[in-house]
């Protein structure tokens, strides 16, 4: 009678060893999870920079086309960092009151090899010759051993004057040095390997719910997502 006490004793002092070898999936409280909302943060930080001192004559009236940020050393290539501080940018113009405009819808939904409703292109032609509407969201980053820097420009589409800007240095934390990786080159497709498609269009004789750039005017800016 006299084991009984001190069998559980030496279970109940064991307990929390075994506890610790037992692997946790994540929870809001992991530093993982914790690094993403910060990350979320800063592209809200980014946005009030560019965005605090509205309203203003200067940039009223424009709409707002975020893009990829691109690696500052290699502006022709980006990575899922730079394409999620535009998806971010989307959401948080669009939270202040400014305009945004999905520049990548190609009017139509196409099922490619499994995945169903994709209406958005990668490289999508955009034209912004003579829109003095329009207005680019661009911005690089560099990636240090430590740190990332960001920079970011609101941009007139029709001569290239900057309006607004913001910068942003973020700590390399695991998921920042993730995402900042650049895209693996694309790779080369043949008449093997190119996926089949369906296209689904407007009916014929109905509405349109976009218009074509080329319609717009003469004269084309490639936007690409680095895809």
């Amino acid at each position: 009678m006299h084991m009984l006490p001190r069998l559980l004793l030496f279970c109940a002092l064991l307990l929390p060893l075994f506890g610790g070898c037992v692997k946790s999936g994540p929870s809001a409280l992991s530093p993982g999870y914790t690094d993403a909302v910060e990350l979320k943060l800063k592209s809200r930080e980014l946005a009030d920079q560019m965005l605090a001192t509205m309203p203003n004559d200067a940039i009223q009236g424009f709409v707002a086309m975020p893009t990829a940020f691109v690696d500052q050393n290699n502006t022709s290539q980006s990575s899922p960092m730079g394409r999620l501080m535009a998806e971010s940018l989307f959401y948080e113009f669009n939270q202040r009151g400014f305009p945004t405009r999905e520049y990548r819808l190609n009017g139509a939904i196409s099922v490619q090899g499994g995945r169903d409703d994709i209406a958005l292109a990668a490289n999508q032609m955009v034209s912004t010759t003579g829109q003095k509407w329009a207005a680019l969201v661009v911005g690089t980053y560099y990636v240090d051993k430590d740190a990332t820097f960001i920079n970011a420009r609101l941009v007139r589409a029709s001569d290239g004057l900057v309006m607004r800007t913001g910068q942003l240095v973020l700590v390399n934390t695991p998921i920042v040095e993730r995402m900042a990786k650049a895209d693996a080159p694309k790779p080369v497709r043949t008449a093997e390997n190119a996926p089949s498609a369906k296209t689904y269009g407007p009916r014929p004789g109905s509405a349109s719910l976009y218009t074509p750039a080329s319609s717009i005017s003469s004269g084309t800016l490639i936007i690409r997502q680095g895809r």
